[in-house]
């Protein structure tokens, strides 16, 4: 018999713990993440985003363990686990939600519960009588849905359709702004920013049951022979063609109501002239850059009063 303490080496790497015995990496992974998952919930993590913090996490633990196997010999179950959130990046993650409307999380359940994160078509606590992944299948469809209204409805403007491409890829604002064809500040703020505001509102529309998403102003609608598709119609050209059809009162209420503010009446009634910013200005002596702002503000005005 040997006196030798020779023990054969394990097939599987272990490591030592303060905690259990010794554990493989993937008995470490099972009895960490449960806890990982709670707290990253306690911390606002939603459950799309758990998968990607939870592998951020482990990856960091199973590379310092590679380089020094007894790193858990001395540290508590609690410590193991903070090593873990400490390197999941959860503030990225929290960043990039604040970005984005995620999908995923406005059909998601009560998701503080502690039950598992994935998806295997038989969840059967939805109250549905139907298998789990045709909730999954109906939500597709019905997103499926908002983007062939929204893309048909804009279907006639390339800077519209450039803003939907943008606010629903991953594509930078640059690229998608060069698409459009404009800079991408003035692009963001004339057509990504209200864009945006439509989109949140059909999604929330098709996938929530309530919501406080306000709806989006509706189209102009011409009469007659140039009567809306349902495809985007510039407002400009609707009061203009408007006003040069002798539907003059609402402009004529304008003037009225800005007679005492003499930048905003002048650019108001350069506006119904029909004249550049430019022009205007130079006739009446203001600067072109300041009155440029005047003229655009005009213009709101009167797709306004035009629209209502």
């Amino acid at each position: 018999m040997s006196t030798f303490n020779i023990k054969p080496f394990p097939r599987v790497a272990v490591y030592p713990t303060s905690w259990a015995e010794p554990m493989t990496f993937e008995q470490l992974h099972d009895d960490l993440v449960h806890y990982a998952s709670n707290v990253l919930k306690s911390y606002g993590v939603l459950p799309h985003q758990l998968p990607d913090c939870l592998q951020n996490g482990f990856m960091a633990l199973w590379e310092t363990l590679s380089a020094q196997p007894d790193f858990l010999a001395e540290k508590t179950r609690r410590q193991a686990v903070f090593f873990i959130l400490a390197r999941s990046k959860i503030s990225t993650m929290q960043y990039q939600a604040q970005m984005y409307d995620s999908l995923d999380a406005m059909v998601t359940d009560d998701w503080h519960n502690t039950a598992d994160e994935q998806i295997d078509g038989m969840q059967h606590q939805r109250g549905e009588r139907a298998a789990g992944f045709a909730t999954q299948v109906d939500m597709r469809l019905d997103i499926e849905r908002v983007m062939h209204k929204l893309a048909t409805k804009y279907a006639d403007s390339l800077r519209h359709l450039a803003a939907l491409y943008y606010i629903t890829t991953q594509v930078t604002r640059q690229d998608a702004a060069a698409i459009a064809g404009m800079t991408p500040w003035n692009w963001t703020q004339s057509y990504v920013v209200p864009l945006l505001a439509e989109v949140r509102y059909e999604f929330a529309e098709a996938l929530l049951e309530t919501h406080d998403y306000p709806a989006p102003k509706p189209m102009i609608d011409h009469q007659g022979k140039n009567r809306s598709t349902g495809r985007f119609v510039s407002p400009y050209r609707a009061w203009r063609e408007q006003y040069s059809a002798g539907h003059i009162a609402p402009a004529e209420a304008l003037l009225d109501q800005y007679r005492h503010t003499p930048c905003l009446s002048l650019a108001l009634q350069a506006q119904l002239d029909g004249k550049g910013y430019r022009k205007a200005a130079a006739d009446v002596g203001r600067s072109a850059n300041t009155f440029k702002k005047h003229m655009n503000r005009a213009a709101r005005l009167l797709s306004e009063a035009y629209a209502g």
